[in-house]
């Protein structure tokens, strides 16, 4: 199995949320948040004794390339898919997925993650994959969903389904994110699961679903070849849609497996908070629920309570948890007033 494997990290976006650190030039996927690697690195090393570095591929902004190479020397360069503009992930996975079967291993099971995750246990992240390697491979297009640890109102779910093997349940519903109430009656039902974002599928097998779904989109993958740095009008014609929104709600042929790890997205300041996100010293006085990163410099907090001080150079944040959503809002504003600072 792990000879046809392999780990396809979507290293896109901006992470605008996790301004003022993360930003342009350097967005979060790239930066050591949680230990002395940094988080492209961290979920790269999660493949390691399931496949090895030569089957890592790596999809991300083409301005990114010598920062990839950089971080993960040992890939093997043809892997690097440079996107010339964002385009979402049905267009990332496509690419990814037509790069496979274009090269005559249409049948290879990918394993698509984002870069941006924190995962407490790869040993269960890759019995995880083990699991659902199967039913990939039988034809299935597998979701990993997470055992919800609170009612939040910040990710989709997945409805579990019919049981139809270990661990392997079919999805019979995708969630939008839900209000408060909805959101306790997800989990108190105990048949609801977060989208984490993750899928194990055949090549081949997401490119057939992409043709019956996406068909503009299946159009504009085959047009791009082989060709690892596309042509910015040729890639910036493809279709903009998740592939959540794309193929999975659509296709019939979908199945979960519940995660057998520790999940947290790191989607902003406020949960990154979970994960011991923060540099620098911080002396806080009846203050709670704060995040700091301040490196090299003393910060004290008096009677502060669900806030984030972040200090770059050039930027100091001071943000109530309750206005994190809104951040990017302000990213927006900057880069027309002050590209510089983003």
């Amino acid at each position: 199995m792990k000879s046809s494997f392999y780990g396809v990290i979507m290293a896109g976006g901006r992470g605008t949320r996790f301004w003022p650190l993360s930003t342009r030039e350097m967005p979060k996927q790239f930066l050591r948040l949680t230990g002395c690697k940094t988080m492209l690195q961290e979920t790269a090393s999660r493949f390691e004794g399931f496949c090895d570095h030569t089957r890592i591929m790596v999809v991300t902004g083409i301005d990114h390339r010598e920062t990839v190479l950089e971080q993960l020397p040992c890939m093997d360069q043809k892997n690097l898919l440079l996107e010339p503009s964002g385009r979402n992930t049905a267009a990332c996975i496509g690419w990814a997925a037509r790069t496979l079967f274009n090269r005559g291993e249409g049948s290879a099971i990918m394993a698509v993650v984002p870069s941006d995750h924190v995962v407490d246990n790869p040993e269960g992240f890759r019995e995880t994959l083990s699991i659902a390697a199967g039913p990939a491979m039988d034809g299935m297009l597998v979701t990993v969903g997470i055992p919800p640890d609170h009612p939040s109102t910040g990710y989709g779910y997945l409805e579990q389904g019919e049981k139809i093997g270990k661990d392997i349940y079919r999805v019979s519903a995708f969630r939008e994110k839900p209000d408060p109430d909805t959101a306790k009656e997800y989990v108190s039902s105990n048949r609801f699961f977060w989208n984490a974002g993750m899928f194990i599928w055949r090549a081949d097998v997401i490119l057939n679903e992409i043709s019956q779904h996406l068909p503009e989109l299946a159009e504009g993958l085959e047009k791009l070849d082989s060709d690892t740095e596309p042509d910015l009008s040729l890639y910036d014609s493809l279709p903009s849609i998740s592939i959540d929104y794309g193929v999975m709600e659509k296709a019939g042929n979908v199945v979960m497996v519940p995660a057998k790890f520790g999940w947290n997205d790191i989607g902003d300041w406020p949960t990154a908070r979970k994960c011991d996100v923060g540099r620098g010293e911080v002396i806080s006085v009846d203050s709670e629920n704060t995040t700091v990163w301040n490196e090299g410099k003393l910060t004290v907090l008096m009677g502060l309570k669900n806030i984030s001080v972040v200090e770059t150079d050039s930027v100091t944040l001071v943000m109530s948890d309750e206005y994190s959503q809104k951040l990017k809002d302000v990213v927006a504003k900057l880069e027309k007033e002050r590209p510089d600072l983003v």
